[in-house]
């Protein structure tokens, strides 16, 4: 049985783990760096199986940046990305945070967006390192 948390805590091998999943690379020597820190995370598990992820960053005020919208391939296409889309526009909204940002770098993926009330804009990017 799925059921979402935004208050259990999340280990860096799980995020690793998911994240290998989906085709990304691991960041786990990231994620397991003291200054790590999210404005919160929203997990979906399946029994004790993280299956389902997603992040914010945020300084509280301004900007909330969500990223790491991440469903393992075995539970995609089961609304889990979009429930955890929704709870977190819902709570950045209940903290009065004036924008919210969302990077992907698929435009197959702008439509789903989209479909939250996201809008294009021109944005600038850049990586400093590989990872």
């Amino acid at each position: 049985m799925l059921h979402y948390s935004a208050e259990h805590p999340i280990t860096p091998v799980e995020i690793a783990d998911l994240r290998q999943a989906v085709g990304w690379n691991r960041l786990e020597e990231e994620l397991n760096c003291p200054q790590f820190a999210d404005f919160f995370q929203i997990a979906c598990y399946d029994e004790q199986r993280l299956v389902g992820y997603l992040s914010v960053v945020s300084n509280g005020a301004t900007d909330a940046y969500i990223q790491d919208v991440m469903v393992a391939p075995a539970y995609q296409g089961q609304g889990i990305g979009t429930t955890l889309m929704n709870q977190a526009i819902a709570k950045i909204k209940a903290h009065r945070i004036y924008m919210i940002h969302v990077i992907y770098g698929e435009e197959s993926l702008r439509k789903y967006y989209e479909k939250f009330g996201f809008y294009t804009m021109l944005a600038g990017q850049m990586e400093s390192h590989e990872a």
